[in-house]
């Protein structure tokens, strides 16, 4: 029996307990179970502040400041009325926008990046049209995570997978080809959140006026627009968003994203204390906490243990769609409590060999690991896309679940029904 890995569930299961109840503040309960699992050994210490400091956390860091600008150089307000021409000011005609805007860009950009560039304007829009601003966020995020399945390119995730399942000498996905089972789940979820999912939104408009207030701040005092530091910021911006899509291994996202958060300073587009005013700290202690976490689930096996039981509960000969079904499950339970890289390492060298053995397609299995890990849809510690919109809508453990267990179900429905289709098993 392996004593670090029940230990690591167990720490895992009571952190979860307090992002239900919400008793401790998020960010404290994830830098505390880093910590007590480095204190027990199953991480090094090291790992815990490494995580902290991490590529992930520059890119969170770096998007919140990029985000910011649209604000700071009144981009947003522009761009919000602009918008809010098209759809109207009605919530349905802006939360349409809002989806699809970020199931596009997303295909092509990260989703982080997506959600910190988009959330100024969504903010915006919907001050502009007295509108919740907390009900439109929860969309705007799971779009930019269910989005990334119209490409292979569209998460770092897919890519991972479609790495190791190559390295196999399997041959996978050509670069648009995974959008046949992202296309048809995307209109799925758009279809949901403006019918069922619409419904399970919070109700009113939990977001904090303080933190808006600071946050959409213009910087010029006389609160005049700027057309030289907007064109500036918005060059800035695109240019981030472009390099992040090409995502080349000499240029990664993280080091894109600092750099266009260094030239807005440098530029005058935001002064340095706007800039570090622009950065939500806990944000950044959950997503290093729960790194750690991750970290502490691959090295104490506890993630091996769940994937080994889920195989085991399958027998010798199982149901080729039972076999599908469970690894779409296991692998969104996964993604949920890890980050979604973090998953597919894990999931992919269990799952695909087990599929050759059993006779079922490879191609099928890791079309299904890449959609589940791109589904961080019932908690708010399972995405950076979701760990982004907590502080600015005030949002709880709650607000992501209720909607997030619908759109979880189309997920594993449409990709139940649409995999088999183009993959046969």
């Amino acid at each position: 029996m392996n004593i670090e890995a029940i230990i690591t569930l167990v720490i895992l299961v009571i952190m979860v307990f307090f992002f239900v109840t919400e008793k401790i503040p998020l960010a404290v309960v994830s830098v505390t179970g880093a910590l007590v699992l480095a204190s027990l050994g199953i991480i090094d210490k090291s790992d815990v502040f490494n995580s902290m400091g991490g590529s992930t956390i520059v890119l969170l860091a770096a998007m919140m400041i990029l985000g910011s600008a649209l604000f700071h150089t009144g981009i947003a307000e522009k761009l919000s009325f602009g918008i809010t021409k098209l759809t109207g000011k009605s919530e349905k005609g802006i939360m349409i926008a809002t989806i699809l805007v970020a199931l596009l860009l997303s295909s092509i950009a990260s989703g982080l990046g997506v959600v910190a560039m988009m959330l100024p304007i969504v903010m915006a829009m919907s001050m502009n049209a007295k509108i919740s601003v907390s009900r439109q966020l929860i969309p705007l995020a799971f779009a930019s995570s269910i989005g990334s399945n119209l490409t292979l390119a569209g998460a770092a995730s897919n890519v991972s997978t479609a790495g190791l399942i190559q390295d196999m000498g399997i041959p996978f996905l050509t670069f648009f080809e995974i959008g046949k089972v992202g296309l048809p789940l995307c209109i799925l979820f758009l279809i949901y959140f403006l019918t069922i999912g619409k419904k399970m939104l919070t109700k009113g408009d939990s977001s904090d006026p303080k933190y808006i207030k600071k946050y959409t701040q213009r910087s010029d005092e006389n609160g005049k627009f700027s057309p030289i530091k907007a064109t500036i910021a918005g060059v800035i911006l695109v240019a981030v968003l472009v390099a992040m899509a090409i995502d080349s291994d000499s240029f990664p996202m993280y080091f894109v994203a600092a750099v266009g958060a260094a030239l807005l300073i440098l530029t005058g587009c935001m002064t340095e204390k706007e800039s570090i005013k622009a950065i939500d700290w806990p944000t950044l202690f959950i997503v290093g906490g729960m790194s750690a976490v991750s970290k502490a689930m691959t090295d104490s096996g506890a993630g091996a243990m769940i994937a080994d039981a889920v195989v085991s509960i399958l027998g010798d000969h199982p149901n080729k769609l039972v076999f599908l079904f469970l690894v779409l499950l296991l692998t969104i339970l996964l993604t949920n409590l890890m980050m979604n890289t973090s998953t597919v390492l894990l999931v992919t060298p269990l799952f695909i060999p087990i599929a050759v053995t059993l006779g079922v397609n490879p191609v099928a299995v890791g079309v299904a690991i890449c959609v589940a890990a791109s589904a961080p849809f019932l908690t708010p510690v399972g995405s950076g896309t979701n760990t982004l919109i907590i502080k600015p809508g005030n949002l709880t453990f709650r607000d992501f679940f209720v909607p997030g267990i619908g759109v979880t179900a189309v997920v594993i429905i449409g990709s139940m029904v649409f995999i088999p289709i183009f993959w046969p098993l």
